[in-house]
């Protein structure tokens, strides 16, 4: 086949004949594109079917942290690899493409093949992720769990365990009182709530063989001695409303009830003999018998006297010896 190189410059028409050496340099080269066509394509097969194998081998040798941190991004890749063999369709696609190249190129006697662009596929090192920075978390720690020094036990005394009691009655009289007030000394004009509990007042007895061997005239006050018994007063103002109890029995303090009658008494008691001319009534208790007596000692005669006595039209005090007998 004779081929011709045609120019064309500034209207002149240039041509020559191809000599045989040229032809035959021209079939060498036509071949040896074709040839190397053919194995670019074959390669570039190759490289699309195993691209995953580098990335493996470079994954490998990594640190145990950064294969942590890649390790998604290499099982993402060998998900989405294709299989190491290619299927029959993608063969038969890629020969008959190769077989229609070197015929095309045969005929165009282009001696510059397109070299076809490979792409390398470069395995990327392990991208070192930014770990965020801890959250605080609060930490719940159970008393079990901490040793601590043991706190001293808190020991209260005998009054403050009298004082704790009082305050027990007292609350105990003020609920009750606030749905029956007149039951608790409380007038219609009081105002509960401005209650207050008074200090507690000792009661006191007399053994039985004092009240055997006493003698009229004998002197009262040294006979007597601290009962387990006390009274708070409930003061509205200077007024006593009510009196609440309180017992000892062994070492535990016990709360009473509230006694209106004897705050009553009481109140009659004070102003009759009052601390401003000098008088100090002091209450009694037989403990074989109900009730509360009380006893000035003041007073020129030696007297116990029953409260309920405070509630007759003239009130008065009863000998000592007429009361002693009486307890016999």
């Amino acid at each position: 086949m004779a081929l011709k190189f045609q120019f064309q410059f500034a209207g002149a028409d240039f041509s020559r004949p191809s000599s045989p050496y040229r032809k035959a340099l021209r079939i060498f080269l036509i071949s040896a594109a074709v040839i190397l066509s053919g194995l670019a394509y074959w390669g570039y097969l190759h490289h699309l079917t195993h691209r995953s194998h580098p990335v493996a081998r470079q994954v490998a040798p990594a640190a145990p942290a950064a294969a942590k941190v890649a390790a998604p991004s290499v099982a993402k890749a060998e998900q989405v690899t294709p299989s190491s063999t290619p299927a029959p369709s993608l063969k038969k696609f890629a020969d008959a493409s190769l077989v229609a190249m070197g015929n095309y190129l045969i005929r165009a006697g282009k001696v510059a093949p397109a070299t076809p662009e490979v792409t390398t596929m470069v395995p990327t090192q392990p991208v070192a992720v930014a770990t965020p920075a801890p959250t605080p978390v609060a930490v719940v720690v159970s008393p079990s769990s901490v040793k601590t020094a043991a706190r001293p036990y808190r020991v209260h005394t005998d009054q403050e365990r009298l004082q704790m009691a009082g305050q027990t009655a007292f609350d105990n009289v003020m609920d009750a009182a606030n749905k029956y007030p007149d039951a608790y000394g409380f007038e219609v004009s009081d105002s509960i709530s401005e209650a207050k509990l008074g200090a507690p007042m000792q009661i006191y007895t007399i053994s039985e063989s004092d009240r055997i061997s006493y003698q009229t005239g004998q002197p009262i006050k040294p006979l007597l001695k601290p009962a387990k018994q006390w009274v708070f007063p409930i003061m509205m103002g200077d007024r006593i409303c009510c009196m609440v109890e309180v017992s000892q029995r062994g070492h535990d303090y016990i709360p009473g009830k509230g006694n209106k009658s004897l705050a009553m008494a009481w109140n009659k008691i004070n102003e009759k003999w009052s601390s401003e001319d000098g008088y100090h009534p002091m209450l009694v208790v037989n403990p074989d018998v109900p009730g509360y007596y009380f006893t000035v000692p003041e007073l020129p005669e030696q007297n116990i006297t029953d409260t309920i006595e405070m509630f007759y039209l003239h009130p008065g005090y009863s000998p000592a010896d007429v009361i002693l007998a009486s307890w016999r």
